[in-house]
């Protein structure tokens, strides 16, 4: 049953990341392309079948722990902190799509707000308010820049020097949120070393820190090499942007992977030395 929560916590987290990135991306860099917009929809139609999927899995697991079924099994569902998170996410999911075609700006504030549920829901919520909110600002950065560097990757060429140069600097922005807010879920959920190398949860963090490195090092040869070289007009320099950007979507995809896997993984426990 983990590998089924897993597949759909991927699906879930991935579709998410491309419906609220869109959003961003829209309201931030520039309209979103025909694709890009197909996209989006076919993101919130991926979370209308996971969301109900999500559910009933849940309910499974929560008959096999306490031999409730039927309505009631329902109903207790629903009154649990998940239940009622899950319900907000889903009435949220269909409130952004009603809301399609409000401004961009409002559009995306109304997806950040609604990402906030799905970090209450997890595994962060379970800490408190403080690991939610932070786990919130994590996601919404990675939104932000996974979901805006496939907006950009169906941007038609030739890409917009100055959406390019938007998107560095929006990438810059997620990455100082992202790097503090992941250090301290990593501290928050191993806290020490020795939990690292002695869990399947520790060895799957290493494994997403290694490949969340390779993203650092493609967004700075983006930052530093590809984008500058478009502002003086090189003539190569997009052609190697794009392959880098389709490149971090490819790594960011496995990390999103691998995120969904810690997500069903017990956490360790125990002292460090």
């Amino acid at each position: 049953m983990n590998a089924a929560f897993a597949a759909l916590g991927w699906t879930d987290l991935a579709a998410t990341i491309l419906l609220v990135g869109g959003l961003v991306a829209a309201a931030l860099l520039a309209p979103p392309s025909r694709t890009g917009r197909g996209l989006q929809g076919r993101a919130a139609a991926a979370l209308a079948l996971v969301l109900p999927a999500e559910f009933a899995l849940t309910a499974l697991r929560m008959h096999q722990v306490s031999g409730v079924r039927g309505a009631a099994l329902v109903v207790d569902l629903l009154q649990t902190r998940w239940g009622r998170l899950w319900v907000g996410r889903s009435v949220g999911l269909a409130a952004l799509v009603a809301g399609r075609r409000l401004p961009p700006g409002p559009l995306a504030a109304l997806g950040a707000a609604w990402l906030l549920l799905r970090s209450f829901q997890g595994h962060a919520g379970a800490h408190g308010v403080l690991p939610a909110v932070i786990d919130w600002l994590h996601l919404l950065a990675a939104a932000a820049w996974l979901g805006g560097l496939v907006q950009l990757a169906l941007v038609p060429r030739p890409v917009p020097v100055e959406v390019a140069a938007r998107m560095r600097i929006q990438a810059t922005a997620a990455l100082a949120v992202l790097v503090p807010a992941g250090a301290y879920a990593a501290f928050l959920h191993v806290r020490h070393l020795a939990l690292l190398t002695g869990s399947p949860y520790g060895e799957t963090l290493i494994a997403k820190l290694a490949l969340a490195s390779v993203l650092l090092v493609l967004g700075a040869v983006n930052h530093f090499g590809h984008v500058p070289a478009m502002q003086r007009g090189e003539p190569r320099a997009e052609a190697r942007l794009v392959r880098a950007v389709r490149l971090e979507v490819v790594v960011g995809a496995v990390v999103l992977a691998l995120t969904a896997l810690l997500g069903v993984l017990p956490m360790p426990h125990g002292h460090g030395p």
